[in-house]
């Protein structure tokens, strides 16, 4: 089983668009059936508050099973969820195999200016997919460590991210994936967005880390796809070795409900 990064261009508001640009993206990845696929953050919109463009994509996640089933695969798509009352949430929904929804992530942190419009989640979301214990997370959560060691704690060894991080802002991207793989002793597969919309421009980066945080595939800038091939042997060999997961104090973390699935 593969974990694969699709880096896209999303069309600015352009739902169907974006639709046919994301199949033909997975289906030039080079994927197997049961492999598992991340894509960025709201990719069928780009990164928007608009509730008009946000409102064009609420029936996303029909679509999404139907690619999932028809192809096969593990698949993690960013969204806007809709939560009712005009409310949405910047969700990461991830989709199995036969098409079902295995479950849906809210993202915990949410951007200053994001924040009158979405709803944060308050949960972690812990998906086994057989061969490793998967943790969806949402851009800017990316900088709240916290996070990702309750994860950690709930047994998750492998972070799949979706994102749309802007290129101003790009070694930082960089740095913190490094930083989260490092000090979790775990695996990180993280989609970003490339190309620009109204407000930004993207620098891309999506890219694959293992265990002990190298980067084994990095996208440019371009539309591409980079793939992690996941090794459970060598990260709890790793972690057995080097038992710094070991010496956490718990006494110091917070809680959070975590959803097995």
């Amino acid at each position: 089983m593969r974990f694969h990064a699709i880096q896209l261009s999303p069309v600015w508001h352009d739902v169907e668009e974006n639709q046919r640009r994301i199949e033909g993206a997975i289906d030039a990845s080079g994927f197997a059936p049961g492999d598992f696929i991340v894509l960025p953050e709201m990719c069928l919109t780009g990164w928007t508050t608009d509730l008009a463009a946000l409102a064009k994509a609420e029936n996303s996640i029909d679509w999404l099973s139907s690619i999932a089933r028809a192809r096969r695969i593990w698949l993690q798509a960013g969204i806007a969820e809709p939560r009712g009352d005009g409310r949405y949430s910047n969700s990461a929904a991830v989709i199995a195999p036969d098409g079902a929804v295995k479950s849906i992530y809210r993202k915990n942190f949410l951007f200053p200016s994001e924040q009158a419009s979405f709803l944060a989640g308050d949960a972690l979301c812990i998906i086994d997919v057989g061969v490793a214990k998967v943790c969806p997370l949402v851009c800017y959560d990316l900088r709240f460590p916290e996070l990702w060691r309750l994860a950690v704690r709930a047994g998750a060894e492998l972070f799949t991210v979706s994102s749309s991080w802007p290129m101003a802002r790009h070694e930082h991207w960089r740095a913190l994936l490094v930083a989260r793989a490092i000090e979790n002793q775990a695996c990180i597969i993280a989609a970003n967005r490339c190309g620009r919309d109204p407000s930004n421009e993207y620098a891309g980066g999506s890219v694959a880390i293992d265990v002990m945080g190298a980067r084994l595939a990095e996208a440019t800038a371009t539309e591409q796809c980079v793939t992690l091939q996941f090794d459970r042997s060598a990260l709890a060999a790793w972690r057995e070795k080097f038992g710094a997961l070991r010496d956490l104090r718990p006494s110091l973390l917070g809680t959070i409900a975590i959803e097995e699935v």
